[in-house]
């Protein structure tokens, strides 16, 4: 009998630390790893590496002109960028569909939060991103992604 709850006592802690590993895999070390996991994510057009940095009641702000409102919930988010994902696939060649990089990234830290803001644009266009960031279970989760895009002005000839 003691040999038995021994074994169980076993298995029960390996699979609790199987989890604990598991959920420290899934968000991100540091505010910056995750800024960079999210690039990846784009340029990979990867919904589930998306899925694993946001947090369940995230909110976002997408540039896409027929999702001008607040989307609410990760699942939301995840469904209002899965159709823009699927139509980049189909003009592209992968794996690395993408090739954003994040200049000017800028990181502001308060506790368990911090606000990433960082450009992924074109010679044509910034693409402004703010990322605002939440430590949950000791991983950084997005907990507000707000995206613009403005056109550059280029000077006339």
């Amino acid at each position: 009998m003691k040999g038995m709850k021994r074994s169980i006592t076993i298995v029960l802690f390996a699979t609790l630390l199987s989890a604990c590993t598991h959920i420290a895999a899934v968000g991100a070390d540091s505010p910056a790893q995750l800024v960079e996991r999210f690039v990846a994510g784009f340029n990979h057009l990867d919904v589930d590496a998306m899925k694993a940095l946001i947090a369940e009641d995230a909110t976002a702000y997408l540039p896409f002109a027929d999702n001008a409102a607040r989307v609410q919930g990760k699942e939301a988010i995840l469904s209002a960028l899965t159709p823009m994902f699927g139509a980049e696939r189909k003009r592209r060649e992968g794996p690395e569909y993408l090739h954003l990089q994040a200049a000017d990234l800028a990181i502001q830290s308060a506790g368990s939060a911090a606000v990433a803001t960082f450009d992924v644009g074109t010679s044509e266009v910034h693409s402004r991103r703010t990322l605002v960031l939440i430590r949950r279970h000791g991983s950084w989760l997005i907990l507000h992604l707000h995206a613009s895009n403005l056109r550059k002005h280029v000077p006339a000839g």
